[in-house]
């Protein structure tokens, strides 16, 4: 009888021991499983992340063209002005060089690309990424796009304000470009065909030596206004450098940690 029970038991307590090994193999399976797919689930949020980066590269560049060329032609402005004021150009060499001058600032303004971000701050997967990276994006999509969204606005009113009020001229060359496609300007598909026709060249001459266009062109406020324009270009190129200097920092950051992820 002893013998009898002592072999139930030992039956019992295999078949138990088994049963457990069998849940616990089971539940390692199903962790190991998991944390495989939340691994390349996590490297696919990083690429994801790294690619939305590289697409602000492009727009940061697209908007640092324009800015660069905006500050050139406001302190070529700026300058024509002054040798107008200081008596040392005609009336017509002045507004000549205004013509060829052109669209002063194309006012390109910069939007991050943060779709993927946005999905992460949603599902929760931000948690994943090691804290040093979760603050750097934080700052970055939140912090320094509050800031630059700002300037947006500021550098958009300033901008549009100075043509419509200081530098008429700019919405007669806008126009005549769109209907003749002369100069380029990428914000309309434009890539320039050559000079304006000797009729536009007169509409644009007509219209400087209209004698209110005049005293406006000569006067302080154009002066005052150009000078406004260029320094609010100026910052906002401040805040283009501040923007790409994250944008690298966080995307030097992520590749190495990609780089140990993969290791």
């Amino acid at each position: 009888m002893y013998d009898f029970n002592r072999k139930l038991l030992i039956k019992y307590t295999v078949e138990f021991v088994v049963i457990v090994l069998g849940i616990s193999v089971t539940f390692w399976i199903d962790e190991w499983n998991r944390n495989r797919l939340e691994k390349i689930q996590h490297i696919k949020d990083l690429s994801s992340i790294i690619d939305d980066l590289e697409n602000d590269s492009l727009t940061i560049n697209r908007v640092n063209e324009a800015l660069l060329l905006g500050d050139y032609k406001t302190n070529s402005m700026i300058k024509l002005i002054e040798l107008m004021q200081q008596d040392k150009i005609s009336y017509r060499t002045y507004y000549d060089s205004i013509i060829n001058l052109g669209f002063l600032y194309t006012y390109q303004t910069f939007f991050m690309t943060d779709a993927t971000y946005k999905s992460l701050i949603s599902n929760g997967r931000i948690n994943l990424f090691p804290q040093d990276i979760h603050s750097m994006m934080n700052k970055y999509y939140e912090a320094i796009a509050k800031r630059v969204y700002d300037n947006n606005q500021i550098v958009d009113d300033i901008a549009l304000r100075y043509y419509n009020y200081y530098h008429p001229f700019s919405m007669l060359f806008a126009n005549e470009n769109n209907n003749n496609g002369v100069v380029s300007d990428v914000r309309f598909g434009i890539y320039g065909t050559g000079e304006f026709s000797d009729k536009t060249k007169k509409k644009f001459q007509r219209f400087f030596e209209n004698d209110k266009i005049k005293s406006n062109y000569t006067g302080i406020e154009f002066y005052s206004n150009t000078i406004n324009l260029r320094n609010r270009i100026n910052v906002y190129s401040e805040r283009m450098r501040e923007v790409d200097f994250e944008r690298t920092r966080i995307s030097e950051s992520i590749r190495k940690y990609l780089q140990a992820l993969n290791n």
